[in-house]
């Protein structure tokens, strides 16, 4: 039996080597040290990206407050007020943005492992809470971890002036976006979302469910397609006027 120490083989493995991942959690659901290895990644490449951040939003900004009719109705010398007050509020919340990523594993982690819970009672399988939730985890290191540390070197790369909204950010990493490189507002924000790091991830996520937990094919893949077109459609609904 897999030691419950072999968290730290789980984190290169998931990468690598992802069915002796899958079959370390079936037997021992730990979860400490991806945890820790993709929050650290994450909480990098996060404090790396908020130069782009910030250059796009003072970019962008501007343009779609302006064009709120609460905002245009007031006098220029107001509407400047107001854009500089919500410019210092962005860029206040920008930058300690980093603070919420590991809580943001942690609830990701919980709805995977829920709707993944679910899928295996569907399917009849013999996996539970707490392996799917060890296993979303460890999968977050390649879609939280390496997704936010490639996405920072991409923008330091390219320079934080290459990009002039945060649609333009999301899109910086390879995946759906590219087949519509004019795409704007919701639809950009939903195929800027369809990356090559969640792709991985959702795909490692259905792989892992069906061998951890002994998940049907059709469940574990519904369940984790489902997750990633729901995050999507968030995105884009966050998305709409970029």
């Amino acid at each position: 039996m897999p030691s419950p120490r072999s968290g730290l083989l789980n984190v290169a493995d998931i990468i690598i080597a992802p069915n002796a991942a899958f079959d370390r959690l079936r037997e021992v659901p730990t979860w400490f040290w991806a945890f820790v290895v993709a929050s650290l990644l994450a909480i990098a490449g996060s404090l790396l990206l908020q130069p782009g951040m910030q250059h796009a939003l003072e970019v962008s900004l501007p343009a779609q407050l302006a064009a709120d009719p609460n905002i245009a109705k007031l006098s220029p010398e107001r509407q400047q007020t107001q854009i500089a007050a919500m410019l210092r509020v962005t860029r206040a919340v920008t930058q300690i943005g980093w603070i919420l990523v590991p809580f943001a594993i942690l609830i990701t982690g919980l709805i995977q492992a829920l709707i993944l819970t679910v899928a295996n009672a569907i399917a009849k399988g013999d996996g539970d809470f707490k392996k799917f939730f060890a296993l979303s985890v460890t999968v977050s290191v390649v879609g939280t971890g390496l997704y936010y540390i490639v996405h920072a070197l991409i923008l330091l790369v390219r320079g934080p002036s290459a990009f002039d909204s945060m649609t333009a950010i999301q899109a910086a990493v390879p995946g759906l976006g590219l087949l519509v490189p004019g795409a704007h507002g919701w639809l950009a924000g939903f195929l800027g979302t369809l990356n090559i790091f969640y792709l991985w991830a959702t795909a490692l996520l259905a792989l892992g469910a069906m061998r951890v937990g002994k998940v049907s094919r059709a469940a574990a893949w519904s369940a984790s397609i489902l997750l990633l077109v729901f995050y999507a459609a968030f995105m884009a609904l966050g998305a709409r006027n970029g």
